[in-house]
């Protein structure tokens, strides 16, 4: 019984400690919770990453050109989103706060979350998809849903002369910011395929046929192994392998987080001379899911689940056949 008591204690006293030290680190005053203002945010994101140092922090509401100041569409988002220079939330569950901001970089507006990684350490990431030029100032608002802090982003339309906004709303899953879904879904997944086509240059040809526990199948054409036209008329091989089964969870899951089965059939990007890629879904019910994407920029979920997938061509044991 003495023992028994002596176990408890210490098993008590290392909770409390535990405890105790998730409490401290939550409370600490970061470089993120002391920014109180404009200039310090400015300050601080030029610190953040060098890849930020041209980046001006605007919040939209403040933006003084005039052909924008005066627009219908400006005053009607005025109206919806609250006049804030920046987000602060933690989005990533990490318990320190993180920042979403809004401002100009490269001649586009754009929208960025810093996260705060702890030990000065930050992750960058955009929250508009990586091919869109925006010419309207980008507005960001902060919703709190079962638990979660996401981000609304309300875009000007990219049609030329239009007067509507596209409205989206973010959340982090998966190492990434991703498009919100009310529901998680769970669909049980027998076999994924999904390949590339060539592009003007030396975008990796490939077809992957992937099994979450028989052997895989990497039929590698073009540019996987080597980015230079040398021997381009010669395909590099073919592989297999068993895949490393939290890999293949790991993508399901993020399949079940975009709800693959609500996503389009068919993206595509306003230019030429870039890659498509198609992807098939198999379900354990017999269904199937086909999405073919010009550009491979369809959604940020399906950007994140491409370069998941991408990565298996060299994160995998592949043998030669």
């Amino acid at each position: 019984m003495k023992n028994f008591l002596k176990a408890f204690c210490i098993i008590f006293l290392c909770l409390s400690c535990a405890k105790k030290n998730v409490n401290l680190k939550s409370s600490q005053i970061t470089k993120i919770d002391s920014i109180s203002n404009l200039k310090e945010l400015q300050d601080f994101v030029k610190t953040v990453d060098s890849s930020l140092i041209g980046f001006i922090c605007i919040p939209p509401h403040e933006y003084k050109k005039v052909e924008l100041a005066n627009s219908t569409l400006k005053q009607q988002l005025d109206s919806l989103i609250p006049k804030t220079d920046y987000i602060k939330a933690d989005f990533d569950g990490n318990g320190l706060n993180d920042l979403v901001i809004t401002g100009t970089s490269n001649f586009s507006f754009n929208a960025l979350a810093i996260l705060d990684q702890g030990a000065n350490n930050y992750k960058v990431l955009s929250l508009v998809p990586s091919h869109s030029i925006e010419q309207f100032p980008i507005y960001t608002k902060l919703l709190q849903k079962n638990d979660l802090s996401l981000v609304e982003i309300y875009r000007k339309n990219s049609v030329f002369g239009g007067k509507e906004f596209i409205k989206s709303t973010m959340v982090f899953k998966s190492g990434s910011f991703i498009e919100y879904v009310e529901r998680t879904a769970d669909y049980q997944i027998e076999k994924i395929e999904f390949g590339t086509t060539g592009c003007f240059g030396t975008c990796p040809v490939f077809d992957l046929i992937l099994f979450p526990r028989e052997k895989s199948k990497f039929h590698a054409k073009y540019y996987n192994f080597k980015n230079t036209p040398q021997n381009e008329d010669k395909e590099e091989g073919v592989f297999e392998t068993v895949l490393n089964p939290s890999d293949f969870e790991a993508i399901v899951k993020l399949m079940n987080e975009v709800n693959i089965k609500e996503l389009e059939n068919s993206y595509k990007v306003g230019w030429t001379d870039d890659q498509t890629s198609v992807l098939k879904v198999y379900f354990s019910d017999g269904s199937f899911k086909f999405i073919q994407d010009y550009g491979m920029r369809g959604t940020l979920g399906l950007q994140l689940l491409y370069e998941k997938l991408l990565a298996l061509r060299f994160n995998q044991d592949w043998k030669p056949l």
